[in-house]
C-alpha cells in the first residue's frame, strides 16, 4: 500500500483553496454492492469527501472500496462522511410498496434511477436497499400503491456508533426545523469534538429567507469556524437531469442552492460554502461566475445517474468509468477564497 497523504489536512487545504468536490451516496441508499464501486471509482478520481447513509454495513462497503483504490499509486484517501438525521428530511426516505395494489403495469421500473423495481415472473419485486428516496416513483403509479415513508434513526445513537465504526466526518441534516440542531447539542457536543469535518445540510425548498440566515448562525456559533454548510437545492434532483447546457445547477433551473449560498455569504461567516441538490459539471463554475463563493461541490444522483451503467462490469469498464467521475472531480477547480 502507498504512503499516505494525511487525509483531514488534504481535505482542509482543498476546501481553502475551493477545490473541494464531495461524492454524495446518498443518506437512504444501503446497496453496499454499488456503494462498494462507486466509492472505488471516486477515490480514483480524487473525491475529498464520499457521503454515506449512517448504516454499519454501508460504511464497511465504503471502506471496502476506499482500501482497493488506495492500493493503486498517487491515490489519496478521501474521508467517510455519514449523514444524520435531525428532524424530517427528504434525505431520509425510502419508498414502501402496496403490494395488494399493484397491477404490474412497470412505469416505477421505467422511472427509477437506481433499478430498485423489476418484474419478473409476474411478480413485483422491490430492493428497497437500492432506493434513495427520491420520490420520483409515487408520480407514475396510477394505482397509489406506491408512497414515500420517513426514517426516524436517534441523533445520539447514531454518531456514537459512526464515531465507533471510526467515522471522522459528519454531516447533519435538520429540515425544517433548524432549532433542532441546539436541541441536541447539549448531548452530541462531546462527541463532535472527536471529529475532523462537520457539515450541516440547509436546504432552500424548506426554510424561508431569513430562517436560511439564522440556521447557518446557530451552526456557526455552536460548532465554530470552518464547518461546512452544504447549500441544497432540490435534493435528489440531479437523477432527472436533462443533459442540457441551458440548465442551471443540474435540474434546478431556479438556481435554489445558490440562492441558499448566496444569502449564507452576506452573513460573512468564516465557514465553507458548498453546494448541493441538482449539481453536475457546469455547477461551480456557474457559482463563481454568477459572483457566489463557494469552496466546493457536492454531486449526488447525477453522478450515481452517469456510473449506473458501468457499475455491473468494472473489469471491462473501470477505465471510462473513472474518466467520467474524475471529470466531475476536476470541475471544481481552484479560486481564492473570499469568504
Amino acid at each position: 500500500m502507498n504512503p499516505m497523504i494525511n487525509t483531514t489536512s488534504h481535505v482542509i487545504k482543498d476546501l481553502e483553496q475551493q477545490r473541494f468536490f464531495k461524492l454524495v451516496c446518498g443518506a437512504s441508499l444501503t446497496d453496499v454492492e454499488m456503494i462498494e464501486r462507486l466509492t472505488f471509482i471516486f477515490t480514483l478520481a480524487g473525491a475529498h469527501v464520499i457521503d454515506l447513509a449512517p448504516s454499519a454495513d454501508v460504511i464497511f462497503a465504503a471502506r471496502r472500496g476506499v482500501e482497493k483504490a488506495i492500493e493503486l499509486p498517487e491515490t489519496s484517501k478521501p474521508l467517510l462522511m455519514a449523514s444524520i438525521q435531525l428532524d424530517k428530511d427528504p434525505h431520509f426516505r425510502k419508498a414502501e410498496v402496496d403490494y395488494n395494489l399493484c397491477d404490474l403495469c412497470s412505469a416505477c421500473v421505467k422511472v427509477c434511477p437506481t433499478e430498485a423495481f423489476k418484474i419478473e415472473n409476474k411478480k413485483f419485486i422491490y430492493s428497497i436497499e437500492k432506493c434513495y428516496g427520491c420520490g420520483i416513483c409515487p408520480q407514475y403509479c396510477h394505482v397509489n400503491a406506491l408512497s414515500m415513508v420517513d426514517t426516524k434513526p436517534s441523533p445520539k445513537e447514531t454518531l456514537t456508533e459512526m464515531i465507533s465504526l471510526g467515522v471522522k466526518s459528519i454531516e447533519f441534516h435538520f429540515g425544517k426545523n433548524f432549532q433542532k440542531v441546539e436541541e441536541i447539542w447539549t448531548d452530541v457536543r462531546d462527541l463532535v469534538k472527536k471529529l475532523d469535518l462537520i457539515s450541516f445540510s440547509i436546504g432552500s425548498d424548506l426554510l424561508s429567507d431569513e430562517d436560511i440566515k439564522k440556521a447557518a448562525d446557530l451552526c456557526y456559533r455552536l460548532a465554530g469556524s470552518r464547518i461546512i454548510l452544504q447549500c441544497d437545492g432540490t435534493p435528489m434532483s440531479g437523477g432527472f437531469h436533462n443533459n442540457s447546457k441551458k440548465s442551471k445547477i443540474g435540474n434546478n433551473s431556479n438556481n435554489s442552492s445558490l440562492h441558499v449560498a448566496r444569502i449564507i455569504q452576506e452573513e460573512k461567516l468564516p465557514v465553507y460554502l458548498q453546494i448541493s441538490g441538482g449539481t453536475d459539471e457546469n455547477s461551480f463554475t456557474e457559482a463563481i461566475d454568477s459572483g457566489v463563493n463557494i469552496n466546493g461541490v457536492a454531486i449526488g444522483s447525477y453522478a450515481r445517474k452517469l456510473l449506473m451503467p458501468y457499475l455491473t462490469d468494472l473489469e471491462e469498464n473501470l477505465n471510462e468509468a473513472v474518466m467520467i467521475a474524475k471529470t466531475l472531480v476536476d470541475s471544481v477547480s481552484g479560486i481564492s477564497c473570499k469568504i
